[in-house]
């Protein structure tokens, strides 16, 4: 059974190896870095992760999860660079050059019809995979989609931090964001919920959405947010043509049958990812709906586009507790082994 090693390496260490070129992103978590090899002169995005912002186990269960992937061409690839410094995890993925969808999606504007296509080709093709291999990812939104032009005509699904295997039952974390599903926004925090891959088809669907408009269709999927519930009256009235609700009369009537698809309220009525090529074929947006709707409404409030995070990106989501390396030692050439066992989903 083959092992994954991390091994220690002191600052020093890590700037003789690689050069810092700049910071590509900075959290609670940790940090990115765009670096390139000293010696190869290969550039590549280092991943940090404060070490009590997450446990060892968690870590490796991403870049395991990410490397079994990364033979997807939509799926960002990590490379065999993995590490740790006294106060961080770090592992080695591809640099993607233009940087996430959130860069680049005009706020209450949108991106343009084909370019909102493309994005959607490929993400479904990336979940799509994923959900063929029984994984959920959990955390689609448009920061977890790297682009390698601002076209979209390359770009890939990134960070497993949240992703589990179908049927594994979770703890909710704290929050909701306005990619979550309805049915984990109800969740109790002490049951919580089993993860299916229709917990991903939600959010690809608010996505799809936020892509067309520049806009969130709600806060969070609950009946106290008003957005969502006029949605769902719209829903259980069985989406009549002519009455949409304030926020889709955008959308041709194809949009909406997608959308409607997608945004199904009964997890086990959501289409698969894939369902949605067959809408790429047609318009999605009306202009002449779009205008009317501006003119109608046009002190009406929206839901602003805004970065979301419904945890530290690369922390054990449903576990707790102060960080563990069980054997380690303070020695650099120290080296921590764990099986595909251990970091299995």
């Amino acid at each position: 059974m083959q092992a994954l090693a991390i091994t220690s390496l002191s600052a020093a260490d890590v700037a003789k190896q690689y050069e810092h070129i700049r910071e590509l992103g900075k959290g609670t978590y940790g940090k990115v870095d765009l670096v390139a090899h000293r010696t190869q002169g290969t550039k590549m995005a280092l991943k940090f992760v404060t070490k009590n912002k997450t446990k060892l186990k968690s870590f490796l269960r991403e870049y395991s999860l990410t490397g079994s992937l990364s033979c997807s061409p939509f799926i960002i690839k990590v490379l065999d660079v993995l590490f740790e410094t006294e106060d961080s995890y770090v592992f080695g993925q591809e640099y993607a050059p233009a940087g996430d969808l959130f860069d680049i999606i005009p706020p209450q504007v949108g991106l343009p019809e084909e370019m909102v296509k493309r994005c959607m080709q490929q993400l479904g093709l990336a979940l799509d995979f994923m959900h063929s291999k029984n994984l959920v990812h959990r955390d689609v939104k448009p920061e977890n989609v790297l682009l390698f032009d601002r076209e979209c005509r390359r770009i890939k699904l990134a960070d497993f931090g949240m992703t589990r295997r179908v049927g594994c039952r979770v703890k909710r974390v704290s929050g909701t964001i306005p990619y979550t599903a309805p049915e984990v926004c109800r969740a109790s925090r002490a049951e919580g919920f089993l993860v299916t891959t229709s917990l991903d088809v939600w959010a690809f669907g608010v996505l799809v959405f936020c892509m067309l408009t520049g806009n969130f269709p709600w806060e969070a999927a609950l009946p106290a947010d008003a957005f969502y519930e006029e949605f769902r009256r719209w829903q259980k009235a069985g989406c009549p043509v002519g009455t949409y609700p304030s926020q889709w009369r955008r959308f041709t009537d194809d949009a909406l049958r997608m959308f409607q698809r997608l945004l199904a309220a009964e997890p086990e009525k959501r289409c698969g990812v894939k369902d949605v090529f067959c809408f790429v074929k047609y318009e999605l947006v009306s202009e002449l709906r779009r205008r009317a709707s501006c003119r109608a409404k046009r002190g009406e409030r929206s839901t602003p586009l805004k970065r979301s995070v419904l945890s530290d990106p690369l922390s054990p989501r449903e576990e707790s507790g102060q960080h563990q390396s069980p054997g380690r030692d303070k020695n650099k050439s120290q080296m921590v082994m764990a099986t595909a066992i251990e970091i299995c989903v």
